[in-house]
């Protein structure tokens, strides 16, 4: 949930987990270090003390002249010999000391360096995404805040349209309005899929679940695009029957529902196609209902089945025409169904082949 709102707050909390981990390993590595080096230390000292013993014990069974103690002596110089006794020397106890300590020191520094250089990455890295996501998030704001100014003049634009519709008196005016009117409608789309995707990514749009009949949600959905569809010799069939009921959302089946319709439509516009088909269908277990949205178009190649649901995508279907669109229609159908607990998905056999675009909703009472 904290990744989905507030992805640098997951970010610095997974790093702060990381660098208390890093903390408690090299807290370990120093510690093992430590103890391997008084270990040494120890092991060498008494070494030393065995071999003093051992010394002391072999110049008193057989008393050896002072030449041979001196080079007893030149062969352990850890050990001082002095009338028959050996004894281990201070230096040389020292030295074991200083040694030992040396390298848990230099332990010691290496672990600091290293966890000083992760956090140091750690905070240039956790300072980079926050001005980004800060940045996002205003880029986000200021186009949630543009689109929302864009729908009142949209409005009246479509609204003269329609009267110059009405009231032209010659084919050529009405034609310029109905021109007028579909590109009110296409920009009407593109604000509110903008203010949708400003709403999911914010984390601001919240569903509330509700009964809702999906033969009447299609009919209203192919009304808006029936005169458009007409207008470009594009048949718009349905079949769902009247009883089918889901559990949704209301604004978002209708969002997803505009949405797949006008990548239909704009799917045969650029693939030559003439025929949309929706249809319902329950599914064997009697708990969900699948709606398909099948059209003649371009179609896809199927290995691009996921990537129609991303983030601006838009596939380069047809050099020779540039289809309109954002990028945003079939991204919203994939986050809107996720939020809704069903599912969308996407085949076609190939290009020029066609697509067929199936959401799988709840049934309203279903267990």
């Amino acid at each position: 949930m904290i990744l989905r709102r507030d992805p640098p707050k997951a970010l610095q909390l997974g790093f702060l987990a990381l660098l208390v981990v890093c903390v408690a390993q090299v807290a370990w590595w120093i510690a093992d270090q430590a103890r391997l080096a008084g270990g040494e230390r120890d092991r060498l000292a008494e070494l030393y003390r065995a071999e003093a013993a051992a010394m002391t014990a072999i110049l008193g069974d057989a008393p050896a002249p002072a030449e041979t103690g001196r080079m007893l002596g030149d062969a352990f110089p850890h050990l001082k010999i002095e009338n028959g006794i050996a004894t281990i020397r201070d230096t040389a106890t020292a030295l074991l000391e200083d040694d030992a300590a040396s390298r848990i020191n230099r332990y010691a520094w290496e672990g600091g360096f290293f966890l000083l250089v992760l956090l140091a990455g750690m905070a240039i890295l956790t300072r980079a995404i926050r001005f980004d996501a800060d940045l996002r998030r205003r880029q986000q704001n200021f186009l949630a805040s543009v689109s929302h100014e864009f729908k009142s003049p949209l409005a009246s634009m479509r609204l003269s349209a329609e009267t110059l519709m009405l009231r032209a008196p010659d084919p050529d005016s009405r034609h310029l309005g109905q021109r007028l009117l579909e590109d009110g409608e296409r920009l009407l789309r593109m604000v509110d899929n903008l203010l949708n995707t400003a709403q999911l990514e914010d984390g601001r749009l919240n569903l509330q679940p509700e009964s809702i009949a999906v033969r009447a949600v299609v009919e209203a959905a192919v009304a808006d695009y029936e005169e458009l569809a007409r207008a470009h010799g594009i048949t718009i069939s349905q079949d769902v029957p009247r009883d089918l009921t889901i559990e949704a959302d209301r604004i978002a089946i209708e969002t997803v529902l505009r949405n797949l319709l006008d990548n239909a439509i704009k799917a045969c516009l650029d693939g030559d196609g003439k025929h949309v088909r929706i249809h319902a269908r329950t599914s064997d277990d009697d708990r969900s209902i699948s709606l398909h949205i099948a059209d003649d178009g371009v179609g896809f190649p199927p290995g691009d089945a996921t990537k129609l649901f991303g983030k601006f995508y838009r596939q380069a279907q047809n050099p020779r025409r540039a289809t309109p669109g954002s990028g945003l229609g079939l991204y919203l159908v994939r986050r809107l169904t996720k939020l809704s607990r069903a599912t969308a998905s996407a085949t076609s056999e190939g290009l020029g082949q066609g697509a067929e675009f199936t959401v799988v909703w709840p049934r309203a009472g279903g267990t």
